[in-house]
């Protein structure tokens, strides 16, 4: 059952003025909680909208557990300022580091945990791995490859036409192209082709759990890249739906057992 909030979260704008990001505060019912507060990173496009609903609900779980939490959107993305086509690799690990930076300030604890989904989880681990100071990470179902992650999504869009109606095939003057309704910018698709996660130099965070939802594949050099990097690591798998992609009925999936498994370990780790 979802939980409902004890106390509502706070909405608001943080960044510089030509960057303002758009971010919900979570704050603890009960002081004397953990001594570290979380920061969760989202995925973009339409991973964004269909795991929206279990997102909160994981940083309502966190808040029962006693962490302040801090959800935000990236520039370009969700109710931040900036153009769908104006994001990057470069500009998104620069914006998880300015959400660090808000939810210390907001929270006053340093110590920060971040849990990333997806392209969320990558981003998070080399926004970590510039700074080296993130407590502890949880890279749940990251994207290791970008060049992978495109081929998914170009493949899903591909299907996706099968059940609507075709567009008119324009001549393409613009800077980008789009993918399942969302604006991909070429400069984007360049620095995903080269987005490799197995690359990253300094460690991402003292303890890093790798979830995967989906079966693993233990073979990408994750796992032993991330321990290269004096990190340790913990790997597990829950057999649960993909919330990133979309259903038959355009429900917004939440899966309870992976929310509270993610949950426990940070309690745990921190």
């Amino acid at each position: 059952m979802p939980l409902k909030p004890r106390t509502r979260p706070v909405p608001f704008y943080f960044g510089s003025a030509d960057r303002r990001l758009f971010g919900c505060f979570h704050e603890p019912p009960d002081k004397g909680g953990p001594a570290s507060a979380v920061l969760i990173c989202q995925p973009v496009g339409h991973e964004y909208i269909n795991s929206h609903r279990a997102l909160r609900q994981l940083a309502l779980g966190l808040t029962e557990a006693g962490f302040p939490v801090l959800r935000f959107d990236y520039f370009g993305c969700g109710d931040s300022l900036g153009d769908a086509d104006q994001g990057s690799i470069t500009r998104w690990i620069e914006d998880i580091s300015t959400a660090v930076s808000e939810l210390r300030t907001r929270s006053g604890m340093f110590r920060v945990s971040v849990v990333g989904l997806r392209l969320g989880a990558t981003l998070a681990a080399f926004a970590g791995s510039l700074c080296e100071d993130f407590d502890t990470l949880v890279l749940w179902e990251p994207i290791v490859k970008g060049k992978d992650y495109l081929d998914e999504l170009i493949a899903l869009d591909n299907e996706m036409l099968r059940f609507r109606p075709k567009p008119k095939r324009l001549k393409n003057v613009h800077a980008h192209i789009e993918i399942l309704g969302f604006p991909l910018s070429r400069m984007l698709q360049a620095q995903l082709e080269e987005l490799d996660l197995t690359k990253i130099e300094g460690r991402p965070a003292r303890r890093v759990l790798v979830m995967r939802t989906a079966p693993m594949d233990r073979q990408n050099g994750l796992k032993a890249h991330l321990i290269e990097t004096r990190t340790q690591v913990e790997d597990r798998e829950l057999r649960a739906p993909e919330i990133w992609l979309p259903t038959q009925d355009g429900s917004l999936l939440v899966p309870a057992q992976v929310l509270q498994s993610l949950v426990s370990w940070v309690r745990a780790s921190s």
